[in-house]
């Protein structure tokens, strides 16, 4: 494992890559950024020792630098061009978890010449009628000095250790916290302002990704109803599904080995 710093059109990027093997470029999400705990992702572990992960940090995430220019999804997506760019990467199978899932959807549909397989984990992106997207902005504002509707909306026991170990009630100062703060306040710029965590065209643009597809989803996702699954499968014209039973958003880390297995049997 090696994390550095890369200087991408004049800004920071933090860069953490694993493993060897076939190249993977990883699009992370809420809670699994690397940095955020201790001690290493389960599931970013378990897709090393298949693949090369690569895994650049989001503008503000982690040790990369805020980029004040970043307004939408699309100034996103062009952001992590520019970081394919520099790395030298023409085309490579991509795998997104949550935001990062939206944001690899945006660019297969407007890049898919830079796109080899596509793996969306729990992505938003998509509107779809009678099942919203749950208010994870509302769910991260503390009660009482607690978090736990945002752990119950990622988690599927959201009074669980492993809850407690990625979301931990947050106090000023705290590395954690400030840290967590970060990644709220980065996918703010995109997820917030209306429309809400979607990209009212992106449905009707998935068509032009022909290659091969997986979407990933836990049975009892709370901020991204397993609908969207549906949704995006049938957007993508070579796709399929696989839920996760027992599993909430996070599915990666509530069962790392067995998303990993899928992941990694899907690439190939």
């Amino acid at each position: 494992m090696s994390l550095r710093d890369i200087d991408v059109q004049g800004r920071t990027v933090h860069l953490y890559e694993a493993g060897s093997g076939n190249p993977v470029l990883y699009l992370h999400g809420i809670t699994d950024m690397h940095g955020l705990v201790d001690s290493n992702c389960a599931f970013h572990d378990a897709l090393a020792e298949k693949c090369h992960v690569i895994a650049p940090a989001m503008p503000g995430c982690v040790g990369s630098d805020e980029d004040n220019s970043l307004e939408g999804i699309d100034d996103l997506r062009f952001h992590t061009l520019e970081v394919m760019d520099f790395l030298g990467i023409e085309k490579i199978d991509i795998v997104g978890n949550c935001v990062g899932g939206w944001l690899a959807a945006e660019i297969a549909a407007h890049n898919p010449e830079r796109v080899g397989k596509l793996v969306l984990i729990g992505a938003p992106g998509l509107f779809v009628s009678g099942e919203q997207i749950g208010d994870l902005f509302l769910a991260v504002q503390p009660l009482n000095g607690k978090i736990d509707d945002i752990r119950h909306m990622m988690f599927a026991d959201g009074n669980g250790a492993l809850a407690e170990e990625w979301i931990p009630d947050q106090l000023t100062g705290k590395p954690q916290g400030m840290l967590r703060y970060k990644t709220f306040r980065c996918i703010a710029r995109f997820g917030f302002k209306p429309p809400y965590f979607y990209d009212q065209k992106l449905v009707d643009r998935l068509y032009r990704f022909k290659g091969d597809a997986l979407v990933v989803w836990g049975d009892d996702d709370s901020f991204v109803p397993k609908t969207h699954a549906e949704a995006y499968s049938k957007g993508l014209p070579n796709s399929s599904v696989e839920i996760v039973d027992g599993c909430g958003h996070a599915v990666q880390l509530e069962a790392p080995d067995a998303v990993a297995d899928k992941v990694t049997e899907f690439l190939g």
